[in-house]
């Protein structure tokens, strides 16, 4: 299978009449301390960077997320009696829109670091299967992170945070490129793919994907580069805040990927939409330094896997108590074997799925990291007609 991919950026819209009171709001909060400098561990879970905060002397785990502005769920909301002061329109990563409401927390600690009077979007996880597998409690977002200095070393599951960008050690080989933040503090990056510049790209440690550029960069290339390989994916195979998103995506391999100084090498990236995405499976291979003094960003090599191509070709995702095929690349061993959108997953090597409830979901997509060392699945399926089959696939590279 291939892993659906969590994005939780959160992009905020803005209207004439809230505007002004909306960025008052994002720029609240800061350090109680002056000068400091804590080095965080932290948990990954699936992919992404949780983290223990303290809020009211409870310990709860947030994700740190540069794509979001701080964030508590619904159910810790209700837990610190926050009220809401302030309503707002979003659109996640599917480019789904939905209403926000915002609130203040009075102290967000974050090992002996204490944030104070920062807002917070309250948000529901919960209400998306991929997310919820997710058990946490909120995010740290821009808004908060834009008070500091961060240093994100994913070898050693590490995070510095710093009050002066000279108490952190930047390593000599690092390159560097500029970001511009947006009114949430969101960093946006510009990228070169085969001469063609991509504006858009949201820096996120909140995706669990690599990278992603816009379907205007996809065209722009292909017009310029009309030999330029790709293959093409339909369905879907992320999730963002309000759900799932169902489109068409592109992939192709390149060696002509510039970020800044930094020349991106024997890397996969896919297209969609109108927003480029860069990840955390691509930021691993990485030191992350970030400062938002000076809108940059330092990328240290650290020693990396090779990135894998080899798929079975699909992506199924739960759907009522149903786990049915949701994404599907063209040509490849799934496709070639007949499986269609639509389907229903029975069983994977022997696993049933039927009447599938969160857990079984939360578990299927943990053992997805299993099956890629496996180089064969054998899966009963049926169609939309009730008529069942057993496909058995083998795992193919689709680039060379």
């Amino acid at each position: 299978m291939k892993k659906i991919v969590l994005i939780l950026n959160l992009l905020l819209i803005l209207t004439s009449c809230n505007a002004i009171k909306t960025i008052k709001i994002l720029n609240m909060g800061n350090a109680a301390q002056k000068n400091y400098k804590e080095e965080i561990f932290f948990e990954s879970r699936a992919g992404l960077i949780v983290v223990k905060v303290t809020i009211g002397g409870k310990e709860y785990n947030f994700i740190y997320d540069t794509g979001a502005v701080n964030a508590v769920t619904k159910e810790l909301a209700e837990a610190l009696h926050l009220k809401p002061i302030l309503d707002q329109t979003a659109q996640d990563s599917e480019g789904k829109k939905g209403g926000i409401k915002f609130a203040l927390i009075d102290e967000l600690k974050l090992g002996k670091i204490s944030f104070l009077n920062t807002s917070a979007a309250i948000i529901d996880l919960n209400a998306v299967p991929e997310l919820a597998c997710l058990h946490v409690d909120g995010l740290i977002g821009a808004n908060m992170m834009r008070k500091a200095f961060w240093q994100i070393n994913y070898v050693k599951h590490s995070l510095i945070v710093a009050s002066s960008m000279d108490s952190l050690s930047v390593p000599e080989n690092a390159f560097s490129f500029p970001f511009k933040p947006v009114i949430s503090g969101t960093p946006i990056v510009e990228v070169e793919l085969n001469g063609i510049k991509s504006k858009g790209n949201i820096f996120d440690t909140g995706s669990t994907g690599e990278i992603t550029l816009s379907s205007p960069t996809f065209k722009n290339v292909l017009k310029q580069n009309p030999g330029f390989k790709y293959l093409r994916g339909i369905g879907s195979s992320s999730a963002g805040l309000y759900g799932k998103g169902n489109d068409t995506n592109y992939m192709a391999k390149t060696d002509m990927l510039k970020m800044g100084n930094l020349l991106i090498n024997n890397r996969v990236i896919e297209f969609k939409r109108d927003d480029g995405n860069l990840g955390s499976a691509f930021f691993k291979d990485y030191i992350v330094t970030l400062d938002w003094k000076q809108n940059k960003i330092w990328f240290a090599p650290q020693p990396k896997n090779e990135q894998e191509w080899d798929t079975f070709g699909f992506s199924a995702t739960k759907d009522n108590k149903k786990l049915i095929v949701s994404y599907l690349i063209e040509n490849s061993p799934a496709a070639l074997a007949g499986i269609k959108l639509g389907d229903e997953v029975i069983s994977v090597n022997g696993k049933n799925y039927t009447n599938m409830e969160v857990e079984d979901y939360c578990e299927m997509l943990d053992k997805q990291a299993l099956w890629k060392k496996e180089k064969n699945m054998q899966l009963v399926l049926k169609n939309e007609s009730g008529i069942e089959k057993i496909v058995t696939l083998e795992k193919k590279k689709l680039f060379n």
